[in-house]
């Protein structure tokens, strides 16, 4: 994602259309052929399930029973991308080659992306910002340049993008934001990081209240009754567990990463939650399956392990 991209860089320095388009029918997750992942815009477990996927600028990575695949076709540059509980939803651009057209709008996969579902601003919208409810299917979009139906500023959905809602934003700077969270099953609970802080809503997105301030935060994901959000303060990186109701925290011990390598996306294992992975802003990839009291590279910068 280029623009979460360049606020790594900054933290660390200073209408409608539906419709299906399929890929071939023998659309597969085969070995690596590219020897080192580049432009990492979204990492979560979709459907369910155990297997950890990233979406790169060069399409899908999937990282399953301690091995790394990639999907040999479709390989679009999923921006935003968000996994929820029936597959992902996404934006971005369309590989080279490809009949679709450029931008995606807003797209939904229910089958590891063999299949593109076209919900809304296809060919209009490239939507960097963009989270779900893993369980609810509450879109949240940060909209930054304006289109036929939407301004600029933040909108949600709870139909795939049929009608959106503009949210007020009160409380945080809209140019300063790093990443959006919906909480998997409460629509009306939101979240953000950004240069000034995490921040949360429990309104839906019109109205945010600090959970800290000061410190430069770089990625945020909301569970049902946590939340963890990774900043930048002064030579390191942190990541924090916080309680929704209490804002209490707990900082995991984290493996050696430098302030230049923040954290950029964050993912639980929705059948297991002691399993945690997030991807840094240098293509790092961690996992820990106790909590945090063990972590495990499986990519290192971009190089699949």
């Amino acid at each position: 994602m280029k623009f979460k991209k360049t606020i790594g860089i900054l933290f660390v320095t200073g209408l409608f259309m539906t419709g299906c388009s399929s890929s071939e029918e023998d659309y597969k997750f085969i070995a690596p052929e590219s020897e080192n992942v580049e432009h990492l815009h979204g990492a979560g477990y979709p459907e369910h399930s155990d297997a950890f996927f990233i979406a790169s600028h060069n399409g899908l990575f999937k990282f399953e029973d301690s091995k790394w695949t990639e999907a040999n076709s479709n390989k679009h540059d999923y921006m935003g991308f968000s996994s929820y509980k029936d597959g992902f939803y996404s934006s971005g651009h369309p590989e080279n080659g490809s009949d679709l057209k450029n931008p995606l709008g807003l797209i939904k996969s229910t089958d590891d992306g063999k299949t593109i579902n076209k919900l809304a601003f296809y060919g209009k919208t490239d939507f960097h910002y963009l989270s779900a409810g893993y369980q609810s299917g509450q879109l949240l979009v940060f909209n930054q340049e304006s289109n036929s139906q939407l301004d600029t500023g933040l909108y949600s959905s709870s139909d795939e993008g049929e009608n959106w809602e503009k949210k007020k934003m009160e409380g945080i700077y809209p140019d300063r934001i790093g990443g959006l969270a919906v909480h998997p099953t409460n629509k009306n609970v939101a979240a953000i990081s950004s240069q000034d802080g995490a921040f949360l809503s429990e309104d839906g997105g019109d109205t945010f209240s600090p959970i800290n301030q000061g410190k430069p935060t770089t990625s945020i994901l909301l569970n049902d009754k946590t939340g963890i959000y990774s900043s930048v303060d002064g030579g390191g990186i942190n990541l924090v567990k916080f309680n929704l109701e209490t804002l209490e925290e707990r900082e995991y011990q984290l493996p050696p990463i430098k302030a230049d390598n923040p954290i950029m996306f964050i993912a639980y294992n929705p059948n297991d939650q002691s399993e945690l992975t997030f991807v840094t802003y240098k293509n790092d990839i961690y996992r820990t399956k106790d909590n945090g009291n063990n972590w495990t590279e499986i990519m290192d910068r971009g190089i699949p392990q």
